[in-house]
């Protein structure tokens, strides 16, 4: 349901699309009442604090198609760790409005830095 609700879907055409294929219909509440709890907990994620410190950050940029009244390429920026104990970690995901330049970058970092991430 939830890759249904990202590909633009409303709520009432994913009820019916679950019908359709499952034989078992879903009401329109219920399925606001999982996406509402999955984006609570996205927001959650994408502010919680960040360490002040990583061996390693990756930062790219990779364009999809999403739609948002009309399906267009749009980049989607990803920051990427690796703490000191090895682990890898996603410090964020970011959806951009087509510009990959240096103002849009500046964003995504101050967002990190904000978060507790040192830039020194």
């Amino acid at each position: 349901m939830l890759s249904l609700s990202a590909k633009g879907l409303t709520h009432g055409e994913i009820s019916a699309h679950r019908a359709e294929v499952y034989g078992a219909g879903v009401s329109k509440a219920t399925i606001t009442t999982i996406t509402d709890k999955v984006m609570d907990g996205m927001a959650e994620w994408s502010n919680r604090p960040l360490d002040s410190v990583y061996s390693v950050l990756f930062v790219d940029a990779v364009n999809v198609k999403i739609r948002d009244g009309q399906v267009a390429n749009r980049p989607v920026y990803v920051v990427m760790v690796v703490t000191a104990e090895g682990q890898r970690d996603i410090l964020g995901i970011w959806a951009g409005d087509g510009d990959e330049g240096a103002k849009y970058w500046l964003s995504v970092f101050t967002d990190l830095k904000s978060r507790g991430v040192d830039a020194s």
